[in-house]
């Protein structure tokens, strides 16, 4: 494999870090309720402006009496935070804790204080009232929602080297999208990694240019890379250069549009001929997540191997390359990863 490289370049700051760039490629209510409304009335929903139980309770005057606000009033049967508020009971049951202010806040029925207090004279919700039941976020109106099948499998690109392209992962991971209805049942992610590759050498077929030469299109990456640089090369200098290459990768990725990113990188190697490897792995490692996890144009989500290959030697025929008993758990790893940071839905 070339490994002529580049002179450096430009520099990319990732949360706090300066990174020098490599050009050498690898293997990689409430809507607020109305306090003290005039007149009292609901402007929203049917359960009125305090519900069956008036507008402090069911004869009370003063709002924290059994008969005020707590046991029939503003959050009671209807009122103000019930049926559509913070949570059943408002601010009485649901209260400050449940679904008031600590859960519910400002943006749920049944907030605007412990106790929900502002739905002394009515309060503005009614049924079904506020921005939702759980506040924002939690299905209520919030921005947070991660809607399945919303995503074509030429926006996912594999990059990497034979730990990749040898296996069945991008098949795997296809086949664990489709049936979890993130694909079409025929659609597929594309694969472009490349055996042998490097991320940092900057040769032609090097995992940043597998990037480069299928960018089209293309939101959320999956790779893998490192591992070449320490077996083929094993040097600092080679291990600076896979993270200089990286950085720069992840900087080119975010200004054309890619979104995420899945790094999953290596488990420790198996046997005994592979120390030199494992201790260049063990130095690249901590460094490249750290780059991972400092990115701030996009988000990079790492996944550690170890943690899937530890105590299974089936999972590899040689030691480094994935085995068929360890296709299935290796992709499956990277599917929890896209799945729980809603990485290609």
């Amino acid at each position: 494999m070339s490994s002529q490289q580049a002179p450096a370049s430009t520099h990319l700051r990732i949360a706090g870090m300066r990174v020098s760039h490599w050009v050498t490629g690898l293997g990689f209510g409430i809507a607020l309720a109305a306090c003290g409304s005039d007149g009292g009335g609901a402007d929203a929903g049917t359960g009125g402006a305090v519900g069956a139980g008036g507008a402090l309770g069911a004869g009370g005057s003063a709002l924290p009496s059994s008969g005020g606000a707590r046991s029939g009033g503003a959050a009671n049967s209807g009122g103000a935070a019930n049926s559509g508020g913070a949570a059943s009971g408002g601010a009485a049951s649901g209260g400050a804790a449940s679904g008031g202010a600590a859960s519910g806040g400002d943006t749920s029925a049944g907030g605007c204080g412990l106790g929900g207090l502002c739905a002394e004279v009515g309060g503005t919700a009614g049924t079904g009232g506020g921005v939702a039941s759980g506040g924002q976020g939690s299905g209520g109106g919030g921005s947070d929602t991660c809607e399945k099948g919303t995503t074509t499998g030429n926006e996912v690109l594999f990059i990497g080297e034979s730990f990749v392209e040898a296996s069945t992962i991008p098949e795997e991971t296809t086949k664990l999208a489709r049936a979890a209805g993130s694909l079409g049942a025929s659609d597929s992610y594309v694969d472009k990694s490349v055996s042998g590759t490097w991320i940092g050498n900057g040769a032609s077929n090097s995992i940043p240019a597998q990037y480069r030469n299928n960018s089209n299109g293309v939101r959320f990456v999956l790779m893998n890379g490192g591992g070449n640089d320490c077996w083929q090369g094993g040097q600092e200098s080679d291990r600076t250069n896979a993270l200089n290459a990286a950085s720069q990768l992840f900087e080119d990725m975010a200004e054309n549009g890619v979104e995420k990113i899945v790094y999953f990188f290596y488990p420790d190697p198996i046997g005994g001929n592979f120390a030199s490897l494992t201790a260049c792995l063990n130095l690249l490692r901590p460094d490249m997540k750290a780059l991972c996890d400092g990115a701030t144009e996009l988000e990079c989500n790492w996944v550690d191997l170890r943690e899937t290959w530890n105590g299974h030697p089936e999972y590899t025929s040689d030691g480094i390359h994935v085995a068929g008993p360890g296709n299935v758990p290796t992709a499956t790893a990277i599917w929890n990863s896209m799945e729980e940071n809603c990485v290609a839905p």
